[in-house]
């Protein structure tokens, strides 16, 4: 049986602050998905870290399937 994790077919919609430290969970078993909080170091994967130069509202990807990872390119609809 796979290991259960926190992706879904739906992005988030998020406002992100300027100058902030980001990091992209890319392991799907945070907690605080789909922003990472370590538990990659158990599970593997390594998070994507970002800053934005200006406040944003952008859409995360939380299907894991984006090539614009930490963004959401639609890669969840079939």
């Amino acid at each position: 049986m796979p290991e259960k994790t926190h992706f879904i077919n739906e992005p988030l919609k998020a406002s992100l602050e300027a100058g902030f430290k980001y990091a992209y969970c890319t392991c799907g078993h945070a907690d605080t998905f789909p922003y990472c909080d370590g538990t990659h170091v158990k599970k593997g994967g390594k998070p994507i870290k970002f800053t934005l130069d200006r406040p944003e509202e952008v859409l995360l990807c939380r299907c894991g399937r984006s090539k614009e990872l930490p963004y959401c390119d639609g890669s969840h609809r079939p």
